[in-house]
Protein backbone atom coordinates (compact mmCIF):
# COMPACT_ATOMS: atom_id res chain seq x y z
CA UNK A 1 0.00 0.00 0.00
CA UNK A 2 1.77 3.12 -1.14
CA UNK A 3 -1.09 5.48 0.28
CA UNK A 4 -1.97 6.05 3.83
CA UNK A 5 -5.50 7.64 5.08
CA UNK A 6 -4.87 10.24 8.17
CA UNK A 7 -7.72 11.39 10.12
CA UNK A 8 -7.50 15.00 11.96
CA UNK A 9 -10.82 14.87 14.35
CA UNK A 10 -9.56 18.75 15.27
CA UNK A 11 -10.64 20.05 12.34
CA UNK A 12 -12.98 17.50 10.98
CA UNK A 13 -10.56 16.53 7.82
CA UNK A 14 -9.19 12.90 6.18
CA UNK A 15 -6.40 13.31 3.89
CA UNK A 16 -4.77 10.74 1.69
CA UNK A 17 -1.20 11.43 1.43
CA UNK A 18 1.65 8.93 0.20
CA UNK A 19 4.25 6.76 1.79
CA UNK A 20 6.49 5.63 -1.17
CA UNK A 21 9.36 7.15 -2.72
CA UNK A 22 8.71 9.73 -5.62
CA UNK A 23 10.82 8.59 -8.42
CA UNK A 24 10.31 8.97 -12.35
CA UNK A 25 6.72 10.05 -11.81
CA UNK A 26 5.50 7.90 -9.03
CA UNK A 27 5.54 5.99 -5.65
CA UNK A 28 7.36 2.94 -5.35
CA UNK A 29 8.19 1.55 -1.82
CA UNK A 30 12.07 1.06 -1.21
CA UNK A 31 14.21 -1.68 -2.95
CA UNK A 32 14.47 -3.51 0.91
CA UNK A 33 10.84 -2.55 2.22
CA UNK A 34 11.89 -0.97 5.03
CA UNK A 35 9.57 1.70 6.55
CA UNK A 36 10.03 4.81 9.14
CA UNK A 37 7.23 5.38 11.53
CA UNK A 38 6.41 9.22 12.16
CA UNK A 39 5.21 10.26 15.12
CA UNK A 40 3.10 13.18 16.36
CA UNK A 41 5.06 15.39 18.60
CA UNK A 42 1.93 16.85 20.19
CA UNK A 43 0.80 13.31 21.62
CA UNK A 44 3.57 11.42 20.75
CA UNK A 45 1.54 9.07 18.65
CA UNK A 46 2.42 7.26 15.72
CA UNK A 47 1.22 9.10 12.81
CA UNK A 48 1.99 6.46 9.98
CA UNK A 49 4.73 4.52 8.59
CA UNK A 50 6.70 5.82 5.18
CA UNK A 51 9.26 3.70 2.88
CA UNK A 52 13.02 4.15 3.91
CA UNK A 53 15.01 4.38 0.79
CA UNK A 54 18.18 2.76 0.56
CA UNK A 55 21.75 3.37 -1.49
CA UNK A 56 20.03 1.38 -4.35
CA UNK A 57 16.87 3.68 -4.43
CA UNK A 58 19.39 6.66 -4.54
CA UNK A 59 21.68 5.33 -7.38
CA UNK A 60 17.96 4.73 -9.23
CA UNK A 61 17.07 8.31 -8.51
CA UNK A 62 20.43 10.04 -9.52
CA UNK A 63 20.27 8.27 -12.63
CA UNK A 64 16.56 8.88 -13.71
CA UNK A 65 17.29 12.78 -12.98
CA UNK A 66 20.55 12.61 -15.11
CA UNK A 67 18.72 10.78 -17.85
CA UNK A 68 15.46 13.55 -17.88
CA UNK A 69 18.02 16.41 -17.41
CA UNK A 70 20.12 14.99 -20.29
CA UNK A 71 17.40 13.84 -23.20
CA UNK A 72 14.47 16.33 -22.10
CA UNK A 73 14.69 18.99 -18.94
CA UNK A 74 17.72 20.81 -20.21
CA UNK A 75 16.14 20.99 -23.90
CA UNK A 76 12.77 22.65 -22.89
CA UNK A 77 12.18 26.18 -23.07
CA UNK A 78 12.67 28.61 -20.55
CA UNK A 79 8.81 29.69 -21.15
CA UNK A 80 7.47 25.89 -19.88
CA UNK A 81 9.37 25.47 -16.89
CA UNK A 82 7.90 29.44 -15.91
CA UNK A 83 4.27 27.95 -16.98
CA UNK A 84 5.16 24.99 -14.59
CA UNK A 85 6.53 26.79 -11.69
CA UNK A 86 3.17 29.49 -11.94
CA UNK A 87 0.52 25.88 -12.08
CA UNK A 88 2.68 24.84 -8.87
CA UNK A 89 2.15 27.88 -7.45
CA UNK A 90 -1.83 27.38 -7.92
CA UNK A 91 -1.74 23.70 -7.05
CA UNK A 92 0.03 24.53 -3.52
CA UNK A 93 -2.72 27.27 -3.07
CA UNK A 94 -5.28 24.94 -3.51
CA UNK A 95 -4.37 22.39 -1.26
CA UNK A 96 -2.47 24.76 1.44
CA UNK A 97 -4.61 23.81 4.49
CA UNK A 98 -3.91 20.26 3.47
CA UNK A 99 -0.02 20.55 3.90
CA UNK A 100 -0.18 22.74 6.56
CA UNK A 101 -2.52 20.17 8.34
CA UNK A 102 0.62 17.69 7.36
CA UNK A 103 2.89 19.84 8.79
CA UNK A 104 1.09 20.46 11.97
CA UNK A 105 0.54 17.15 13.05
CA UNK A 106 4.18 16.25 11.77
CA UNK A 107 6.14 18.56 13.08
CA UNK A 108 3.95 19.93 15.98
CA UNK A 109 3.53 23.35 14.04
CA UNK A 110 0.12 25.93 15.55
CA UNK A 111 -1.87 25.41 12.36
CA UNK A 112 -3.37 28.74 12.71
CA UNK A 113 -0.80 30.78 13.46
CA UNK A 114 2.36 28.82 11.89
CA UNK A 115 1.55 26.20 9.47
CA UNK A 116 -0.29 28.27 7.29
CA UNK A 117 1.96 31.18 7.15
CA UNK A 118 4.64 28.67 6.32
CA UNK A 119 2.53 28.04 3.55
CA UNK A 120 1.86 31.24 2.38
CA UNK A 121 5.52 31.81 2.44
CA UNK A 122 5.50 28.47 -0.33
CA UNK A 123 3.19 30.23 -2.72
CA UNK A 124 4.61 33.33 -2.98
CA UNK A 125 8.17 31.81 -3.31
CA UNK A 126 7.33 29.62 -5.98
CA UNK A 127 5.29 32.62 -7.90
CA UNK A 128 8.64 34.35 -7.13
CA UNK A 129 10.57 31.87 -8.92
CA UNK A 130 8.49 31.63 -11.58
CA UNK A 131 9.39 34.92 -12.47
CA UNK A 132 12.33 34.64 -11.97
CA UNK A 133 13.16 31.86 -14.89
CA UNK A 134 15.27 33.28 -17.77
CA UNK A 135 16.08 36.71 -15.57
CA UNK A 136 19.27 36.19 -13.86
CA UNK A 137 20.98 33.45 -16.37
CA UNK A 138 22.32 35.52 -18.87
CA UNK A 139 25.81 35.96 -18.94
CA UNK A 140 28.00 39.11 -20.06
CA UNK A 141 30.12 40.06 -23.01
CA UNK A 142 33.90 41.18 -22.03
CA UNK A 143 35.98 42.91 -24.79
CA UNK A 144 39.40 42.07 -25.24
CA UNK A 145 40.98 43.77 -27.65
CA UNK A 146 39.94 44.43 -31.90
CA UNK A 147 40.99 40.53 -32.36
CA UNK A 148 38.99 38.96 -29.93
CA UNK A 149 36.11 38.44 -27.08
CA UNK A 150 35.02 36.46 -24.75
CA UNK A 151 31.21 36.00 -23.48
CA UNK A 152 30.50 33.92 -20.63
CA UNK A 153 27.20 30.99 -20.07
CA UNK A 154 25.28 31.08 -17.18
CA UNK A 155 24.35 27.02 -17.19
CA UNK A 156 22.33 24.59 -14.64
CA UNK A 157 24.23 21.52 -12.78
CA UNK A 158 22.87 19.30 -13.99
CA UNK A 159 21.67 17.08 -11.18
CA UNK A 160 21.30 18.65 -7.46
CA UNK A 161 20.94 16.77 -4.05
CA UNK A 162 19.13 18.64 -1.46
CA UNK A 163 18.68 17.95 1.65
CA UNK A 164 16.33 19.97 4.01
CA UNK A 165 15.20 19.71 8.16
CA UNK A 166 12.52 18.91 10.20
CA UNK A 167 11.33 22.54 11.52
CA UNK A 168 10.33 24.07 8.44
CA UNK A 169 9.73 20.78 6.27
CA UNK A 170 7.96 21.91 3.37
CA UNK A 171 9.22 25.80 3.30
CA UNK A 172 12.60 24.66 3.80
CA UNK A 173 12.41 22.22 0.78
CA UNK A 174 10.66 24.86 -1.57
CA UNK A 175 13.38 27.37 -0.76
CA UNK A 176 15.92 25.16 -2.56
CA UNK A 177 13.94 22.98 -5.18
CA UNK A 178 12.23 26.12 -6.87
CA UNK A 179 15.17 28.03 -7.44
CA UNK A 180 17.20 24.35 -8.39
CA UNK A 181 14.32 24.16 -11.13
CA UNK A 182 13.94 27.82 -12.12
CA UNK A 183 17.43 27.09 -13.06
CA UNK A 184 16.94 23.97 -14.76
CA UNK A 185 18.74 21.57 -12.74
CA UNK A 186 16.70 18.00 -12.00
CA UNK A 187 16.23 17.18 -8.47
CA UNK A 188 16.77 14.50 -5.67
CA UNK A 189 15.17 15.66 -2.24
CA UNK A 190 15.88 14.04 1.12
CA UNK A 191 12.81 15.06 3.55
CA UNK A 192 13.71 14.89 7.41
CA UNK A 193 12.88 11.34 8.57
CA UNK A 194 10.89 13.02 11.25
CA UNK A 195 8.85 14.86 8.73
CA UNK A 196 8.93 14.01 5.53
CA UNK A 197 4.71 13.94 5.00
CA UNK A 198 4.05 16.83 3.20
CA UNK A 199 6.92 16.65 1.11
CA UNK A 200 5.70 13.14 -0.09
CA UNK A 201 2.23 14.83 -0.93
CA UNK A 202 3.79 17.95 -2.58
CA UNK A 203 5.31 15.11 -5.16
CA UNK A 204 1.40 14.86 -6.38
CA UNK A 205 1.19 18.36 -7.15
CA UNK A 206 4.89 18.34 -9.52
CA UNK A 207 3.02 15.93 -11.11
CA UNK A 208 -0.41 17.67 -11.91
CA UNK A 209 1.70 20.26 -12.50
CA UNK A 210 2.97 18.78 -15.67
CA UNK A 211 6.68 18.47 -14.93
CA UNK A 212 7.91 15.52 -16.86
CA UNK A 213 8.77 12.48 -14.93
CA UNK A 214 11.92 12.52 -13.11
CA UNK A 215 12.52 16.00 -12.68
CA UNK A 216 11.60 16.16 -8.69
CA UNK A 217 12.27 12.52 -7.02
CA UNK A 218 11.86 12.37 -3.39
CA UNK A 219 13.82 9.64 -1.01
CA UNK A 220 13.00 10.02 2.45
CA UNK A 221 15.33 7.84 4.82
CA UNK A 222 17.94 8.19 7.51
CA UNK A 223 20.58 10.42 7.35
CA UNK A 224 23.52 7.99 7.19
CA UNK A 225 22.48 5.93 4.65
CA UNK A 226 19.87 8.52 1.93
CA UNK A 227 21.81 11.72 3.35
CA UNK A 228 25.63 10.01 2.62
CA UNK A 229 24.70 8.51 -0.57
CA UNK A 230 23.76 11.58 -2.40
CA UNK A 231 26.74 13.48 -0.45
CA UNK A 232 28.80 10.99 -2.21
CA UNK A 233 27.37 9.82 -5.52
CA UNK A 234 29.81 10.70 -8.87
CA UNK A 235 26.59 11.34 -10.86
CA UNK A 236 25.46 14.96 -8.32
CA UNK A 237 27.14 17.90 -9.18
CA UNK A 238 25.79 20.25 -6.55
CA UNK A 239 24.62 19.14 -2.89
CA UNK A 240 22.67 22.21 -0.92
CA UNK A 241 22.02 20.73 2.96
CA UNK A 242 20.23 22.86 5.99
CA UNK A 243 20.79 21.11 9.52
CA UNK A 244 23.31 20.89 11.87
CA UNK A 245 26.97 21.90 11.82
CA UNK A 246 28.25 18.83 12.78
CA UNK A 247 26.78 16.87 9.17
CA UNK A 248 27.39 20.34 7.74
CA UNK A 249 31.08 19.58 8.31
CA UNK A 250 30.52 15.94 6.83
CA UNK A 251 28.56 17.17 3.62
CA UNK A 252 32.24 19.30 2.48
CA UNK A 253 33.72 16.09 3.78
CA UNK A 254 32.16 13.72 1.30
CA UNK A 255 32.36 16.03 -1.51
CA UNK A 256 36.30 15.89 -1.07
CA UNK A 257 35.85 12.23 -1.30
CA UNK A 258 33.50 11.80 -4.42
CA UNK A 259 33.59 14.52 -6.95
CA UNK A 260 34.20 18.00 -5.39
CA UNK A 261 30.37 19.07 -6.28
CA UNK A 262 29.70 22.02 -5.04
CA UNK A 263 28.43 22.19 -1.36
CA UNK A 264 25.50 24.73 -0.56
CA UNK A 265 25.57 25.13 3.27
CA UNK A 266 22.90 26.70 5.86
CA UNK A 267 23.60 25.01 9.54
CA UNK A 268 23.32 26.11 12.85
CA UNK A 269 22.87 29.52 14.74
CA UNK A 270 23.33 31.30 17.87
CA UNK A 271 22.01 34.83 16.48
CA UNK A 272 22.28 37.72 19.21
CA UNK A 273 20.47 40.50 19.22
CA UNK A 274 21.26 43.79 20.87
CA UNK A 275 18.92 46.60 22.21
CA UNK A 276 20.63 50.04 22.80
CA UNK A 277 19.43 52.20 25.18
CA UNK A 278 17.75 54.69 22.83
CA UNK A 279 15.83 51.85 21.14
CA UNK A 280 11.98 51.74 21.27
CA UNK A 281 11.35 49.27 23.72
CA UNK A 282 7.95 48.03 23.16
CA UNK A 283 8.94 47.22 19.78
CA UNK A 284 12.48 45.76 20.55
CA UNK A 285 10.50 43.39 23.13
CA UNK A 286 8.08 42.18 20.25
CA UNK A 287 10.67 41.49 17.65
CA UNK A 288 12.89 39.46 20.33
CA UNK A 289 10.72 37.51 22.07
CA UNK A 290 8.66 36.35 18.48
CA UNK A 291 12.00 36.08 17.10
CA UNK A 292 13.07 33.21 20.09
CA UNK A 293 9.44 31.72 20.85
CA UNK A 294 8.42 31.55 17.65
CA UNK A 295 7.95 27.97 16.19
CA UNK A 296 9.05 26.82 19.75
CA UNK A 297 12.98 28.44 19.21
CA UNK A 298 13.16 25.59 16.61
CA UNK A 299 14.90 28.23 14.39
CA UNK A 300 18.06 28.46 12.93
CA UNK A 301 18.08 32.38 13.41
CA UNK A 302 16.50 32.56 16.87
CA UNK A 303 17.48 35.38 18.78
CA UNK A 304 18.72 32.98 21.36
CA UNK A 305 21.06 36.01 23.18
CA UNK A 306 19.80 39.35 23.54
CA UNK A 307 21.66 41.80 24.87
CA UNK A 308 20.21 44.80 26.79
CA UNK A 309 21.71 47.93 27.60
CA UNK A 310 22.12 48.42 31.45
CA UNK A 311 20.21 51.77 31.97
CA UNK A 312 16.58 50.04 30.05
CA UNK A 313 17.29 46.21 31.33
CA UNK A 314 15.44 46.03 34.10
CA UNK A 315 12.23 47.33 32.20
CA UNK A 316 12.87 45.51 29.10
CA UNK A 317 13.24 42.28 31.34
CA UNK A 318 10.08 43.33 33.09
CA UNK A 319 8.34 44.07 29.42
CA UNK A 320 9.62 40.80 27.91
CA UNK A 321 8.51 38.49 30.71
CA UNK A 322 5.07 40.22 30.27
CA UNK A 323 4.71 39.40 26.68
CA UNK A 324 5.55 36.22 26.49
CA UNK A 325 3.05 35.39 28.82
CA UNK A 326 0.46 36.73 27.14
CA UNK A 327 1.68 35.89 23.51
CA UNK A 328 3.06 32.45 23.81
CA UNK A 329 0.19 29.67 25.05
CA UNK A 330 0.22 25.88 24.47
CA UNK A 331 -3.72 26.88 24.34
CA UNK A 332 -5.09 23.38 26.08
CA UNK A 333 -2.19 21.51 24.00
CA UNK A 334 -3.99 21.90 20.83
CA UNK A 335 -2.04 23.22 18.14
CA UNK A 336 -5.30 23.50 16.16
CA UNK A 337 -6.90 25.93 18.32
CA UNK A 338 -6.32 29.05 16.82
CA UNK A 339 -5.14 30.92 20.08
CA UNK A 340 -2.59 28.33 20.15
CA UNK A 341 1.24 30.08 19.42
CA UNK A 342 3.37 27.77 21.09
CA UNK A 343 3.94 23.74 19.64
CA UNK A 344 5.66 21.25 21.22
CA UNK A 345 9.32 20.72 20.16
CA UNK A 346 9.92 17.71 17.51
CA UNK A 347 10.47 14.78 19.83
CA UNK A 348 11.48 13.20 22.88
CA UNK A 349 14.83 13.09 22.06
CA UNK A 350 15.07 16.89 21.47
CA UNK A 351 12.97 17.58 24.53
CA UNK A 352 15.36 16.09 26.43
CA UNK A 353 18.30 17.40 25.12
CA UNK A 354 16.72 21.23 25.79
CA UNK A 355 15.74 19.77 29.23
CA UNK A 356 19.69 19.17 30.00
CA UNK A 357 20.27 22.84 29.03
CA UNK A 358 17.24 24.21 31.34
CA UNK A 359 18.30 22.08 34.05
CA UNK A 360 21.68 24.13 34.08
CA UNK A 361 23.07 25.94 36.97
CA UNK A 362 24.82 28.46 35.13
CA UNK A 363 23.15 31.93 36.30
CA UNK A 364 19.29 32.56 37.00
CA UNK A 365 16.34 31.08 35.15
CA UNK A 366 12.71 31.92 34.85
CA UNK A 367 10.44 29.50 33.30
CA UNK A 368 7.16 31.63 32.40
CA UNK A 369 4.39 28.93 32.92
CA UNK A 370 4.96 25.22 34.76
CA UNK A 371 6.48 22.59 32.45
CA UNK A 372 3.59 20.02 31.84
CA UNK A 373 3.80 17.11 33.72
CA UNK A 374 3.10 13.62 31.93
CA UNK A 375 -0.60 13.65 33.15
CA UNK A 376 -1.58 16.77 31.53
CA UNK A 377 -0.22 16.21 28.36
CA UNK A 378 2.17 13.32 26.27
CA UNK A 379 3.61 15.99 23.72
CA UNK A 380 7.06 17.23 24.08
CA UNK A 381 5.75 20.81 25.10
CA UNK A 382 8.25 23.59 26.86
CA UNK A 383 6.99 26.46 28.24
CA UNK A 384 9.59 29.49 27.73
CA UNK A 385 12.72 30.00 29.30
CA UNK A 386 14.88 33.31 30.50
CA UNK A 387 17.90 32.42 31.71
CA UNK A 388 20.04 35.83 33.21
CA UNK A 389 23.09 36.52 34.84
CA UNK A 390 24.59 33.89 32.60
CA UNK A 391 28.73 33.85 32.51
CA UNK A 392 30.15 34.26 28.91
CA UNK A 393 31.64 31.15 28.84
CA UNK A 394 28.72 29.25 29.79
CA UNK A 395 27.04 26.28 27.13
CA UNK A 396 23.66 28.85 27.48
CA UNK A 397 25.45 31.40 25.37
CA UNK A 398 27.84 29.12 23.07
CA UNK A 399 25.87 25.84 21.97
CA UNK A 400 22.75 26.40 19.89
CA UNK A 401 19.94 24.72 21.89
CA UNK A 402 16.77 24.34 19.47
CA UNK A 403 13.94 25.34 22.03
CA UNK A 404 11.95 28.33 23.37
CA UNK A 405 15.03 29.34 25.68
CA UNK A 406 16.85 32.51 25.93
CA UNK A 407 19.64 34.26 27.62
CA UNK A 408 18.77 37.74 28.30
CA UNK A 409 22.33 39.87 29.25
CA UNK A 410 23.39 43.63 30.24
CA UNK A 411 25.79 45.99 28.58
CA UNK A 412 27.69 49.13 28.92
CA UNK A 413 29.66 50.13 26.07
CA UNK A 414 29.40 49.92 22.28
CA UNK A 415 32.72 47.97 21.51
CA UNK A 416 31.60 45.58 24.76
CA UNK A 417 28.21 44.64 23.63
CA UNK A 418 30.37 43.99 19.88
CA UNK A 419 32.52 41.74 21.28
CA UNK A 420 29.76 39.51 23.11
CA UNK A 421 27.99 39.08 20.06
CA UNK A 422 30.32 37.99 18.01
CA UNK A 423 31.85 35.31 20.22
CA UNK A 424 30.38 32.48 18.85
CA UNK A 425 31.55 29.81 16.46
CA UNK A 426 28.19 31.33 14.43
CA UNK A 427 27.24 34.06 12.10
CA UNK A 428 23.55 33.37 10.67
CA UNK A 429 22.16 36.28 11.88
CA UNK A 430 21.95 39.21 14.31
CA UNK A 431 19.67 42.30 15.28
CA UNK A 432 19.81 45.69 16.74
CA UNK A 433 17.53 48.02 17.86
CA UNK A 434 18.16 51.69 18.13
CA UNK A 435 17.06 54.98 16.79
CA UNK A 436 19.94 56.16 15.86
CA UNK A 437 20.66 55.92 12.49
CA UNK A 438 24.57 55.72 12.72
CA UNK A 439 24.36 53.56 15.25
CA UNK A 440 22.43 50.90 13.57
CA UNK A 441 24.49 50.62 10.34
CA UNK A 442 27.59 50.48 12.47
CA UNK A 443 26.19 47.47 14.24
CA UNK A 444 25.22 45.74 10.37
CA UNK A 445 29.00 46.52 9.40
CA UNK A 446 30.98 45.30 13.08
CA UNK A 447 28.78 42.04 13.63
CA UNK A 448 30.07 39.04 12.49
CA UNK A 449 26.59 37.93 10.66
CA UNK A 450 25.28 36.95 7.13
CA UNK A 451 21.90 38.64 8.09
CA UNK A 452 21.26 41.46 10.00
CA UNK A 453 18.21 43.35 11.03
CA UNK A 454 17.88 46.83 12.49
CA UNK A 455 14.64 47.43 14.83
CA UNK A 456 13.17 43.80 13.43
CA UNK A 457 13.98 40.13 13.97
CA UNK A 458 13.68 36.94 11.81
CA UNK A 459 11.25 39.20 9.44
CA UNK A 460 13.34 37.15 6.21
CA UNK A 461 12.34 38.67 2.73
CA UNK A 462 11.87 35.82 0.04
CA UNK A 463 13.58 38.77 -2.81
CA UNK A 464 17.02 39.24 -0.71
CA UNK A 465 19.98 36.81 0.21
CA UNK A 466 20.19 34.51 3.66
CA UNK A 467 23.44 32.47 4.27
CA UNK A 468 25.90 32.61 7.03
CA UNK A 469 29.49 33.36 8.30
CA UNK A 470 31.79 31.29 10.06
CA UNK A 471 30.34 27.71 11.15
CA UNK A 472 26.74 28.81 9.87
CA UNK A 473 27.58 27.66 6.18
CA UNK A 474 28.61 28.46 2.77
CA UNK A 475 26.73 30.31 0.30
CA UNK A 476 23.29 32.06 -0.40
CA UNK A 477 19.97 31.50 -0.95
CA UNK A 478 16.56 33.22 -1.78
CA UNK A 479 16.28 36.10 -3.67
CA UNK A 480 18.86 36.29 -7.24
CA UNK A 481 21.08 34.28 -5.16
CA UNK A 482 18.44 31.11 -5.21
CA UNK A 483 18.77 30.78 -8.81
CA UNK A 484 22.53 31.83 -9.58
CA UNK A 485 23.59 29.56 -6.70
CA UNK A 486 22.06 26.32 -9.13
CA UNK A 487 24.38 27.51 -11.99
CA UNK A 488 28.25 27.46 -13.23
CA UNK A 489 29.51 29.92 -15.46
CA UNK A 490 31.43 29.16 -18.37
CA UNK A 491 33.56 31.15 -19.77
CA UNK A 492 33.73 31.20 -23.65
CA UNK A 493 36.80 32.89 -25.87
CA UNK A 494 36.30 34.26 -29.50
CA UNK A 495 39.59 34.85 -31.63
CA UNK A 496 38.98 36.92 -34.63
CA UNK A 497 42.69 36.59 -35.62
CA UNK A 498 44.57 34.14 -37.33
CA UNK A 499 47.67 32.61 -35.52
CA UNK A 500 50.89 34.72 -35.95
Amino acid sequence: MLFETIDIPQLNKTIKTPIGLFVDGQFIPSSDGGKIDTFNPTTGERITSFYAGTVEDVNAAVQIAKDVYTYTWSMQPMKDRRDLLLKLARLLERDKEILAMLDSIDAGKPYHTNALADLDQVITLTNYYAGAVGKYTNGEVIPVNSDKFCYTLREPYGVVALIVPWNYPLAMACWKMQGALAAGNTIVIKPSENTSLSLLYFGQLVMEAGFPKGVVNIIPGVGNIVGEALAKHMDVNKISFTGSTTVGCKMLQYSGLSNMKEVCLECGGKSPAVVFKDADVNNAVAWTANGIFYNSGQNCTANSRIYVHENIYDEFLEKFKEYAKSHYSFADFNIFNPDCTLGPVISKIQYDRIMKYIKSSDGKKDILYSIPSKTETTGFFIPPVIFTDVPEESLLLQEEIFGPVVVITKFCHYSEVVKMANNSRYGLAAAVFTEGVRRGHRFARDVHAGTVWINSSNDEEISAPFGGFKMSGIGRELGRYGVESYMQTKTVHMSMAPHH
